[in-house]
């Protein structure tokens, strides 16, 4: 099984998961190029199983919860450690971001990403999965630190995810 046909098998993987844990989450597909080096970091990605987990939560006005990263503000993010279940890395990554706990609720996308090469046409392409994972806050816990804000624009969630 060459690399193209082990990474959509993985992706196919955690979709049954998502299913049998969560329902079925609306599924994209897009494909797009770049250069060597995030080519090789998809390829190690999809080895080790890595999945992009983001995460929308919500406090109990409906605000949904942003942190500051490079410069711009967007929702929690980041990538499943080898072993880790999606939910548990949801946690952990709103944990890491904001200082706040959070209880999943729902898996509302998944985006299938297939990863090309563009300074080698002959790599296969590589596919990864992001998944887009709605939560609330434990509690309504003020020990959210200043790199977060709570944003009441509905239209911010679609701009950011």
């Amino acid at each position: 099984m060459d690399v193209s046909d082990r990474s959509r098998a993985r992706v196919e993987e955690r979709l049954t998961r998502l299913d049998e844990e969560f329902g079925s989450p609306s599924v994209t597909q897009t494909t797009f190029e770049v250069g060597e080096e995030s080519y090789q970091r998809a390829v190690e990605q999809s080895r080790d199983g890595q999945l992009d987990v983001h995460a929308i939560v919500r406090d109990e006005d409906g605000a949904v919860m942003l942190r500051e990263g490079d410069g711009e503000w967007m929702l929690p993010r980041g990538q499943t450690r080898p072993g880790e279940n999606v939910e548990t890395a949801a946690k952990r990554i709103v944990r890491d971001a904001a200082g706040v706990d959070c209880t999943v609720t729902d898996a509302v996308r998944a985006n299938i990403s297939g990863v090309r090469n563009a300074d080698d046409e002959d790599d296969e392409t590589v596919y990864r999965l992001s998944v887009v994972f709605t939560a609330e806050l434990v509690e309504d816990d003020e020990s959210a630190g200043e790199a977060v804000r709570w944003d009441s624009d509905p239209d911010a969630v679609g701009e950011l995810v």
